[in-house]
């Protein structure tokens, strides 16, 4: 990490656990998460709460997972209960962790399911700002994406979808709040506004190379974490 401090703690929340049917909620499975996140700060770390980290409950991926129109609805119903229960507990949320992971597995439709994540991101920034981070502040919520050369797999197929460096497009157009290529010619997230607090650097590749890498993000102007 930049700051020489040890890399936060990343806590996962499952969708298909949180809502096994659509409106069916256990909350018991966020409550869960919360006690994870007090492990984690009572070890001396601050964690970073992950809402989506590639598993869909069974009724999503049976309506084609975020290709399906009214995903993005279910979404937003989703975020706003885990942050409802979870809120003021939380100091940094992460709704989506590696969307170049996730679109890589949508074969000849990657490009189209980063523009739906994109909206999925922006949806969820909404949502959690409103809501009474821990201590009593808003909480910050950043980004998690994957830099550097990985092996050929799923995330190649999706940086190819949309071509060169996928993942600087990605937080660009978060930090911005405007749409640009290679996700569209223009346009705005939901809120029409920057939609990025920090940024989750998550390397892969010689360590020697991520200098250059970082100092792309931190020109950007949001805190830069490596994860």
């Amino acid at each position: 990490m930049a700051n020489g401090q040890l890399p936060p703690a990343v806590v996962t929340v499952s969708w298909s656990r949180v809502e096994p049917t659509r409106g069916d909620y256990d909350d018991g499975a966020v409550d869960e998460v919360v006690a994870a996140v007090k492990r984690a700060r009572a070890a001396g770390g601050e964690p970073l709460v992950v809402l989506h980290d590639g598993a869909f409950p069974d009724w999503i991926v049976e309506r084609h997972g975020w290709l399906d129109p009214d995903v993005l609805a279910a979404w937003g119903c989703y975020v706003d209960r885990v942050a409802q229960r979870a809120g003021v507990h939380v100091r940094r949320w992460v709704p989506i962790r590696g969307p170049f992971e996730e679109a890589g597995w949508y074969d000849g439709e990657g490009r189209a399911v980063l523009r739906v994540l994109l909206d999925a991101h922006a949806t969820a920034y909404l949502h959690l700002r409103r809501s009474q981070g821990h201590g009593g502040s808003p909480p910050d919520v950043g980004t998690i994406a994957t830099w550097g050369r990985s092996p050929a797999g799923v995330v190649e197929r999706a940086r190819r979808a949309v071509g060169g460096e996928g993942a600087d497009a990605w937080v660009k157009v978060l930090a911005t709040g405007k749409l640009a290529p290679p996700f569209a010619l223009f346009g705005e997230l939901p809120n029409g506004t920057p939609a990025l607090d920090f940024i989750g650097m998550e390397w892969v590749g010689p360590e020697s190379e991520a200098g250059p890498a970082l100092q792309r993000l931190e020109a950007l102007g949001k805190r830069v974490v490596r994860v």
